[in-house]
């Protein structure tokens, strides 16, 4: 005797709960159709079946096609089969895309700044490294700039305060990401002389850093590795308990020594105020 079902709904709750076609991890197939339509269900029932499946995994060929018919499931039945397997596929298609759209987020690498600075590794993770106003005075080479020697005297830069917020001990990591057509060599690593309230530093001596003049003392070479485009890995070891900064070019000095693979001298700047990232190193 053909079953009718007088709730539509009850009719397929009893259908997922007896065959466990639905919300199980076994998609709904060819086969589970035509053994519904044996079954004695109607054609709306078996239409709703297919449409609240969980899963399907219908044969869409020619031959299965005509293998539906001859086993006597309706145009209208194998029309949702075929509205189902093209729903998935295009679900299949989507998910797809999906991992290109989001790839711009997953592409960001956490160990590459975007922003120009100085940062520092802290337990894994970048940290950026604070930025002090330095000040410059002269101290008997203001009369010969504007006269334009630079045969004496010296230019002494001045950070307030005693210490930097930022102490750590070694190893150290930096990462330096610097502006366009700016290499980490045009930077200083500065030592400097702690004076209780504020920190000094030499910035030139005649004019441009060397030796004689006693300027290097506040320089320190400094070796660094490229990691991405713009963007430098500098470890620091054997360094002395004290204060430090990085000075970028452009920060007001009149001479500096830069540090990494060339070690080359810059000269140029004012002696406007400038800015310093500076960091403790603890014992």
């Amino acid at each position: 005797m053909r079953i009718r079902c007088a709730f539509p709904l009850l009719a397929i709750l009893l259908l997922i709960s007896g065959l466990g076609l639905a919300q199980s991890s076994k998609p709904l197939t060819n086969d589970d159709v035509v053994q519904m339509v044996k079954g004695g269900f109607d054609e709306s029932t078996t239409v709703a079946a297919i449409q609240a499946a969980a899963d399907t995994n219908f044969d869409a060929s020619v031959q299965a096609l005509l293998a539906l018919k001859g086993a006597g499931v309706s145009e209208k039945v194998i029309s949702t089969m075929l509205a189902a397997t093209k729903k998935k596929s295009d679900n299949a298609k989507g998910a797809a895309l999906a991992p290109t759209a989001a790839a711009p987020a997953a592409a960001a690498n956490p160990g590459v700044p975007e922003d120009v600075g100085v940062y520092v590794k802290l337990k894994g993770s970048l940290g950026e490294v604070y930025a002090e106003i330095v000040d410059w005075k002269s101290g008997g080479v203001g009369k010969s700039l504007l006269t334009g020697g630079f045969t004496k005297g010296h230019i002494n830069a001045v950070v307030k305060g005693p210490k930097s917020k930022l102490q750590i001990g070694e190893p150290m990591e930096f990462v330096i990401k610097c502006m366009e057509g700016v290499t980490p060599s045009e930077y200083m690593l500065l030592k400097l002389d702690e004076k209780g309230d504020r920190r000094e530093f030499r910035a030139v001596t005649g004019g441009v850093y060397h030796s004689s003049g006693g300027a290097d003392k506040n320089a320190i070479k400094f070796d660094f590795q490229k990691i991405a485009p713009r963007t430098f890995k500098v470890v620091l070891t054997d360094m002395k308990k004290g204060e430090y900064g990085f000075l970028p070019p452009g920060s007001g000095a009149v001479g500096a020594m830069g540090g990494g693979a060339s070690g080359a001298t810059v000269q140029g700047g004012s002696m406007q105020s400038g800015k310093l990232y500076t960091f403790g190193v603890t014992e």
